[in-house]
């Protein structure tokens, strides 16, 4: 049985850091299954492409489409502000766009990721579909921008985006913002959706207040892609002039994920060690203090990579770390990506103890406090050896979005047949 497939991400698909979004977005086209892929609706950044490329079709500001392959579409919608009357008129219009890009020949899904996707109860009304899915992955309620206020933007943008949110939250929200906000919508989803997902414990627990059945699929690894002999794969040039042992991190480099003063303490610790740190910085949280790590010698800040090229990074560290910090945020509703990627390379995978780790932590460099995860670092570059790697490997392809797809397709087989009872 085909599928077609309406996906509502909280993350653009062409985004550098590749998201459980788009793994399962991939994953099901390669299956042909049809998929229609939601960004976030855009606001400035749109109507700069926009006039980058003029048209006197101005329906080309606010609705844009992208065919990635046979069976993949990603719509990229541009609203200018979420409020009503406006944001009643957003969804009508994004409402027909999307509508006829959905093949009508199939049992029509929706997977809603983006539970702040404006205007959405009005917009899953007009919607005829067989299933709803809400598929929840982070501690929405953590996150700086709902549990602080805080915004990215700034002069005139922010200014703008502010008026927006005022109105929006007196005239759509009754009222609501904030953390409020957050669990209103999640609450909703919760009682609504046919089918839900949750990809950390903390979460499952979270959503019981709400609905009996959860399904718990934590994030997974694109294993073929990372599953690579560092012998056969070219050094990147700027990891060439850094010494070894090199101890990598890929992610966003955020305040509210990562323990700044954490790497600092490594770093210093191990002067001779080298700790490489790729991804976007300050992506959430604009007050991130990344100072006192940049001033270290041993401490190498490489800027974001393309997904695709970040394997080629993992072939050349020596082992790898996550020096999540500890919070709200991952301690209820988190699980990196990254995890099962470093396996997948190999890498002996030093992390903070955060609760989801039991049964996979493969070589015990699950660390309780800052001291055992320092020593943890040691202990990985001196343990290492070919016959834990092949363990880790194997771990992780248990581990695959592959499978992790296989479950949830499964589930929703069976939904759907429960469905027609």
């Amino acid at each position: 049985m085909k599928y077609s497939f309406l996906i509502l991400s909280n993350q653009s698909f062409d985004q550098d850091l590749k998201t459980n979004k788009w793994h399962i977005a991939t994953r099901l086209a390669k299956r042909g299954h049809d998929v229609v892929f939601v960004d976030p609706p855009l606001r400035f950044k749109a109507l700069k492409d926009f006039l980058k490329k003029p048209s006197l079709n101005l329906s080309k500001l606010f609705a844009r489409t992208e065919m990635k392959s046979e069976h993949l579409t990603v719509y990229k919608p541009a609203n200018i502000f979420n409020f009503k009357p406006f944001s009643i008129i957003n969804t009508s219009f994004h409402y027909k766009f999307i509508n006829k890009l959905l093949n009508k020949g199939n049992p029509a899904i929706v997977w809603v990721y983006h539970f702040d996707f404006p205007d959405l109860e009005n917009f899953l009304s007009k919607l005829d579909y067989d299933l709803l899915i809400y598929d929840v992955v982070d501690e929405y309620t953590a996150f700086p921008e709902y549990s602080m206020g805080k915004r990215m933007n700034t002069g005139l943008v922010s200014v703008i985006q502010n008026f927006d949110e005022f109105l929006k939250v007196r005239l759509n929200q009754k009222g609501l913002s904030g953390v409020k906000w957050v669990l209103h919508r999640e609450e909703w989803l919760a009682k609504n959706a046919d089918l839900m997902f949750a990809s950390a414990p903390g979460l499952v627990l979270k959503f019981k207040n709400w609905r009996e059945e959860i399904h718990y699929l934590p994030n997974a690894a694109a294993v073929e892609k990372f599953d690579i002999y560092s012998k056969n794969v070219k050094e990147p040039v700027d990891l060439k002039n850094i010494p070894r042992p090199r101890i990598g991190f890929t992610g966003a480099i955020d305040s509210y994920k990562i323990s700044i003063p954490l790497v600092v303490k490594c770093a210093e610790k191990y002067p001779n060690y080298h700790f490489i740190m790729i991804g976007p910085e300050k992506l959430s949280d604009p007050d991130s203090d990344l100072s006192k790590a940049k001033a270290l010698k041993n401490v190498h800040f490489l800027g974001i990579k393309p997904w695709e090229e970040t394997p080629s990074y993992f072939a050349h560290f020596d082992t790898y770390f996550i020096p999540t910090v500890l919070n709200d945020y991952t301690l209820k509703g988190h699980f990196p990506v990254k995890y099962f990627e470093a396996l997948a390379a190999g890498l002996a995978t030093v992390v903070v103890d955060i609760g989801i780790y039991d049964g996979i932590d493969v070589d015990g460099y699950v660390s309780k406090g800052d001291e055992e995860f320092i020593a943890n670092i040691k202990k990985a570059l001196d343990e290492d050896s070919s016959e834990r790697r092949k363990k880790r490997k194997e771990l992780a392809r248990k581990n695959s979005w592959d499978k992790k797809v296989d479950k949830q397709l499964a589930l929703i087989n069976n939904a759907l047949s429960d469905n027609k009872k």
